[in-house]
């Protein structure tokens, strides 16, 4: 297994990686039709790659014998309630890697952050981040256009 900070041009494998991870994770949680839909766009990505671009957010992957098989992304917090902060805005491994600890190395190489957002109905998410620490602080917010509610984490 490596765990090593993403080149931009491996950033289309890894979010294909976050896609297919989407679309087992979020089965029950998250429309079926939305799951279902989800592609990797030239538009998505280049949205990625500019991100990337500016050097503000830290991208790393996870590859087992030279394939994606996770990502992780943490950068400045976007809450304005903890500015000066550091955030965890994706942390994705594929089905076939849950459970080998490629989650936990991601989650160590991109520390630290004080804060998360995660799907309120995603139990599995949330029960690794408050075996690390996190908990809810009650601030929830409806994403995805889809009336779906994520519910805020910080470091206890």
């Amino acid at each position: 297994m490596e765990v090593r900070a993403a080149r931009r041009d491996e950033l289309r494998a890894l979010h294909e990686a976050r896609i297919a991870t989407w679309r087992r994770a979020y089965r029950g949680v998250v429309p079926d039709e939305y799951l279902d839909e989800l592609t990797l766009t030239d538009e998505v990505l280049a949205k990625v790659q500019a991100r990337y671009d500016e050097g503000s957010a830290q991208t790393v992957g996870a590859w087992d014998a030279g394939t994606v098989v996770g990502m992780a992304v943490a950068g400045p917090c976007r809450d304005e309630d903890r500015e000066g902060e550091r955030e965890l805005y994706a942390l994705y491994v594929l089905p076939s890697h849950w459970g080998t600890g490629t989650g936990l190395l991601l989650w160590q190489t991109v520390q630290p952050f004080s804060s998360l957002w995660v799907l309120e109905g995603n139990t599995r998410a949330r029960g690794f981040y408050e075996r690390h620490g996190f908990r809810p602080d009650r601030t929830k917010q409806i994403t995805f256009g889809v009336e779906l509610t994520e519910v805020r984490y910080v470091l206890a």
